[in-house]
């Protein structure tokens, strides 16, 4: 796929959505979250503000890497973290994942899978963390719904 192709394929994240985040310690939080076009289409910006002073706020970049053949997720948050997350985008699937150091250490391995359903304006996604890269277990759970 060339780059083009696959920076139009995030089409459907732009717009508004609301955030519930299913956390196991600070229990059910709310949030938004805002995916906009940047630098005339050819990257996408999300912006998430999270209701929860414990939970960091965070700006994050997509772009596409054509010889790896997977988007790239570009992430800051209110913490000062800088991580670059692999990622996968089919019609009813979003994965992420990081499983290398990059800006910052890897203390461990992140992964996240979101269930897209088919008005694509609901996604059910679950992050999980393994410290040993083999035994993997549920971080949280974040809820998305487009509200425009």
């Amino acid at each position: 796929m060339n780059r083009e192709t696959a920076i139009e394929q995030l089409t459907f994240f732009i717009g508004k959505w609301e955030l519930k985040v299913i956390h196991p310690h600070l229990g059910t939080i709310s949030g938004r979250t805002v995916f906009e076009w940047i630098e005339e289409e050819r990257y996408m910006m999300q912006r998430i503000r999270i209701d929860q002073p414990d939970f960091p706020s965070s700006t994050i970049i997509y772009d596409y890497d054509v010889e790896a053949k997977t988007y790239l997720q570009h992430y800051f948050d209110s913490r000062g973290l800088t991580r670059l997350y692999r990622m996968s985008l089919d019609h009813h699937t979003w994965k992420l994942w990081r499983e290398a150091s990059d800006f910052s250490p890897l203390d461990f391995s992140q992964r996240f899978t979101g269930d897209i359903n088919a008005s694509q304006d609901v996604i059910q996604s679950v992050w999980e963390k393994a410290y040993d890269r083999v035994t993997w277990e549920r971080d949280f759970k974040v809820i998305y719904r487009k509200v425009k």
